[in-house]
């Protein structure tokens, strides 16, 4: 008998609203790992660095999200594939055989 574990990992997506975006660097001190502060025509405004999040970057790219005085930085779930606990061994070892 075999049983099939399968895990689910929730992914998220980022809408940042660069227009509405007052350059305050809120976003930047709560979450400096996906969070950046880019000049552009003289003038500072956030930037994340990726748009697509997993569940392990979702607690502090919230938290900039929250503490946006304009929020101007939306975060919503997307569906993912289901994957298989044997699906995401192999992909880890690929990756680790890669390096």
């Amino acid at each position: 008998m075999m049983i099939e574990l399968l895990v689910f990992m929730s992914h998220y997506r980022i809408t940042h609203d660069r227009k509405a975006c007052i350059g305050c660097g809120a976003c930047v001190s709560v979450c400096p790992e996906n969070w950046e502060m880019i000049e552009k025509n003289g003038e500072f405004k956030a930037k994340p660095k990726k748009l697509d999040i997993n569940e392990d970057e979702y607690n502090s790219n919230s938290e900039a999200s929250t503490i946006c005085p304009v929020e101007c930085i939306q975060i919503e779930k997307i569906k993912v594939k289901k994957r298989s606990a044997e699906e995401m061994e192999f992909s880890e070892e690929d990756s680790e055989d890669s390096e």
